[in-house]
């Protein structure tokens, strides 16, 4: 238990929930996963590029 922690804390200082993406990215194609890693990667962009944008969107809407 205690290696797999310190074996992803580096990633978790990137963000509680983008850090576990990433981690989940160089893992999966460091084990031979290229698909699984992908998806990863896909999810992570999704993260860093909708999240904002839809919050910016939606959340002044939801104010009023």
């Amino acid at each position: 238990m205690l290696a797999r922690i310190k074996r992803l804390a580096p990633y978790f200082l990137l963000g509680p929930v983008s850090g576990p993406l990433l981690a989940g990215i160089v893992h999966n194609f460091r084990g031979g996963r290229p698909v699984l890693g992908t998806m990863y990667a896909v999810l992570l962009l999704e993260f860093i590029y909708l999240l904002p944008v839809l919050s910016a969107k939606y959340i002044p809407t939801l104010m009023h």
